[in-house]
């Protein structure tokens, strides 16, 4: 480590760290980058194909349940004939309790992608998605140590922040 004055140089520790950092987040970064580019037309059909299941359910489920129990968001009953209750991702059975679900889902493997993208609290990978999130911010703060303070380099890049900022408050006033 280089010192100075008996001391560590912090714009040289912050420029090591950044960097070994940065290669450390450049494959989530990659999945991120992917998986958000894809879910931008989550609406769309794009790269997407259908996968039909049979899921067996609790005899007797009505329209708020059934939807609930099959995690179909605006679920909507289409029609009803005896047993059997028409949805438009598939058909219910009230007696045996079958349902056969037809969904639009991503290709393998970016279905994974997708989710891991997705990540939730209650999700076993949260804690990878908790420590990228850390390791990005930590990236973002680094780089205000790459060029000493008052440098010529260092007033670049205040200006390039100034700028940044002022373009995340028109994107999200647009929003």
């Amino acid at each position: 480590m280089k010192r100075q004055n008996g001391k560590v140089n912090i714009y040289y520790l912050m420029r090591v760290l950044h960097r070994d950092i940065g290669f450390l987040t450049i494959g989530l970064t990659l999945v991120y980058a992917l998986s958000g580019m894809l879910l931008i037309y989550r609406n769309t059909d794009f790269m997407k194909v259908n996968r039909t299941e049979e899921i067996q359910l609790e005899t007797g489920l009505k329209d708020r349940s059934l939807g609930l129990q099959l995690r179909i968001r605006a679920f909507d009953v289409t029609r009803e004939e005896g047993s059997k209750i028409f949805f438009k991702e598939g058909v219910y059975d009230t007696e045996t309790g079958i349902a056969v679900v037809t969904r639009k889902v991503y290709l393998f493997p970016l279905d994974k992608l997708v989710n891991l993208h997705k990540v939730t609290g209650t999700s076993k990978m949260s804690i990878i998605a908790l420590a990228y999130g850390f390791m990005l911010t930590f990236l973002a703060v680094s780089s205000l140590f790459m060029f000493k303070l008052g440098s010529r380099k260092s007033r670049r890049g205040m200006v390039m922040i100034a700028i940044s900022a002022v373009l995340t408050v028109v994107i999200v006033m647009l929003v």
